[in-house]
């Protein structure tokens, strides 16, 4: 994998000796998340048939250029995809260029083909397209998208309403479209556009039937005579799932990669204003050693691509543009299966706000994630809690301090508070944590087998009781009682055993750490008096909060003698700061826990602060 940014997109090209290339259009929003390690191992496989294959960001989403809310999205993005081509001809000296798109990537790809297929500079256009679960109407892709987002609310958003985006906006999970990106998908009709923009077509749908709009597509595209190929989309569900349950569609990727072998050449002559540039002589496999570092500007900030604990993972150092970085230095570890930009773009755009104010930040994947060299095509969430990762965080912590950060703070939301936890409680040079949602404070194999059941605290059981959309749904057949029972029967029976566990302790007069509750309270007694500024930051009814409670008193009496822990709750925030209140309450305690601590250390010299800054 080679680290590429051009015309403000930042991408990998996997690279390979053959003539056709694959662009891969990625989806928008959540799907562009819950796909990315399918994605990535689509485009190493692609490479080991000998395809080179570029995968990239939209402009302003990801690791590219610009803010979340700039205009003309939609025709943007469509202009990169033709970039990206342009990019893998040039680089890899691709004869054939194949758009392969998932979703609202397909519409992209369908959008970037008819313009290629219109440029002089792109004659014969495009070889083929693939299309994968294509968005063919953009109304019922919006209509889907808000009733996602509206499920989710009603499932397990906060009981506090959040404000309503700008007037024809949508939200989705973490993810906004904006009222012109919206005005363009209502527009969108793939089966009422000009006759199909490639001479072959394979379309894969996941809902075969007399009623896919995907199957109707097809027929469009053959009506106009194109080659068109289908099959169906089986493992799709598996694959388009939150990440950490996300699995990678091998049979389909197989079926993929067999499609595209025997592409022919394109009839029309190479343009003169794009010519061949004969590819380099080597070849990286998926992940090689080799992989060069890429140091770019981008939006006021300088960004370089890093590996690190033995090439073993992946981040994105951020740095100030012009001047030395401040001594303090954050991380963030991957939030659940994620890869590093984080929810709603969270990291990225929080890093390059450190940035621009002189503090540098790393954007981590831990070796089983994201784009590190050797990740796995399957994840759980049992391995996210693993030692691995745990180990990851804290091989970044020394990684940053071998660069002269002399003060690391570490900042995770779920699964990346915990790995923050333990790699500080694991290496002595962590100075500062700011932790969102800290679901658990150790990861047991009662964990293992409970993992993935859906656990939420009381409150956020009885806040769902208290919408009335909720019961209309258990009415209409659409959530089923029995299961939501069993939940709350084994979270009350945790509760009591746990309570009785660590009371048998108490009488005992020990402190045995084999109890949950002990280990949590000798955890932060621990970080306390070593004087590492711990933040933590709990939605109001979320269940990492009924897991504080659970350890250190209703009231977290048992946290009240530490002077260097502070415990902030928000009624805003979700539990995986989907929503934008929440992401920017994480963000500005970052930014305060950063300035009290600079604060501190300026005001004992070269040292690191000597006593606790409490900023509220």
């Amino acid at each position: 994998m080679r680290r590429l940014m051009f015309e403000g997109c930042a991408g990998w090209l996997h690279e390979a000796q053959g003539k056709t290339g694959v662009v891969l259009c990625a989806p928008l929003g959540h799907e562009a998340m819950w796909s990315h390690r399918a994605w990535r191992h689509l485009a190493d496989d692609l490479a080991a048939a000998g395809m080179p294959a570029l995968r990239f960001d939209y402009p302003c989403t990801g690791d590219s250029a610009g803010a979340c809310d700039a205009p003309h999205f939609v025709g943007r993005a469509a202009a990169s995809i033709v970039a990206a081509a342009a990019q893998l001809r040039a680089l890899a000296g691709a004869e054939r260029i194949v758009l392969c798109g998932l979703r609202a990537g397909a519409s992209l790809a369908v959008q970037a083909a008819e313009a290629m297929r219109s440029h002089p500079a792109w004659q014969g256009g495009v070889a083929a397209l693939v299309l994968l679960a294509p968005v063919v109407n953009g109304r019922a892709y919006l209509r889907e998208l808000r009733a996602l987002h509206l499920n989710w609310l009603n499932s397990v958003g906060p009981t506090e309403t959040p404000p309503p985006p700008p007037a024809g906006a949508i939200d989705v999970l973490a993810f906004r479209f904006s009222a012109d990106t919206v005005r363009d998908l209502e527009a969108l009709r793939l089966d009422r556009g000009t006759n199909c923009p490639a001479p072959r077509v394979l379309v894969l749908d996941p809902w075969p039937g007399t009623a896919s709009a995907a199957g109707a597509l097809a027929q469009y595209y053959t009506d106009g005579g194109a080659q068109v190929d289908t099959a169906g989309f089986t493992d799709y569900a598996d694959m388009m799932q939150s990440a950490e349950f996300a699995g990678v569609p091998a049979q389909t990727w197989r079926r993929l990669v067999q499609w595209l072998a025997p592409v022919p050449v394109a009839s029309a002559p190479r343009s003169a204003a794009l010519p061949a540039v004969r590819p380099t002589a080597r070849r990286h496999l998926p992940g090689a050693a080799g992989a060069a570092s890429l140091r770019v500007a981008v939006d006021g900030v300088v960004e370089e691509s890093v590996w690190l604990n033995a090439r073993r993972q992946f981040g994105i150092l951020c740095m100030p543009p012009d001047a030395a970085a401040a001594p303090v230095a954050v991380i963030f570890p991957n939030t659940g299966g994620n890869h590093h930009v984080g929810d709603g773009r969270m990291f990225v755009t929080l890093a390059r706000r450190l940035a621009r104010q002189g503090v540098a930040s790393l954007r981590l994947d831990v070796s089983a994630l994201g784009d590190s060299p050797r990740a796995p095509r399957s994840m759980s969430i049992p391995k996210i809690y693993s030692p691995g990762p745990r180990a990851d965080v804290s091989a970044a912590v020394d990684w940053m301090r071998a660069r002269g950060f002399r003060c690391i703070v570490l900042a995770g939301v779920c699964s990346g508070a915990f790995l923050s936890l333990h790699a500080a409680l694991a290496n002595a040079g962590v100075n500062g944590l700011v932790l969102a949602n800290l679901v658990k404070f150790r990861w047991d194999r009662a964990d293992d087998r409970n993992a993935g059941r859906g656990a939420r605290s009381w409150q956020g059981w009885l806040s769902a009781a208290r919408r009335g959309g909720n019961w209309q749904r258990v009415l209409q057949g659409q959530v089923r009682i029995a299961p939501l029972a069993a939940a709350m029967a084994r979270h009350a029976y945790r509760h009591a055993t746990e309570r009785v566990a660590f009371r048998l302790t108490r009488l005992r007069g020990g402190e045995d750490l084999a109890s949950a509750t002990a280990y949590a309270r000798a955890a932060m007694r621990s970080l306390n008096e070593r004087g590492v500024r711990t933040d933590m930051l709990y939605g109001s009814e979320d269940m990492g909060l009924d897991e504080a409670q659970l350890r250190f008193g209703r009231d977290l009496e048992a946290l009240a003698a530490f002077t260097h822990i502070t415990v902030h709750r928000h009624g805003c925030m979700d539990h995986a700061l989907f929503l934008a209140g929440g992401r920017q309450v994480f963000c500005d305690q970052v930014v305060r826990h950063v300035a009290g601590t600079l604060a501190a250390m300026e005001a004992v010299g070269e040292g690191l602060p000597r006593a606790a800054v409490k900023v509220c």
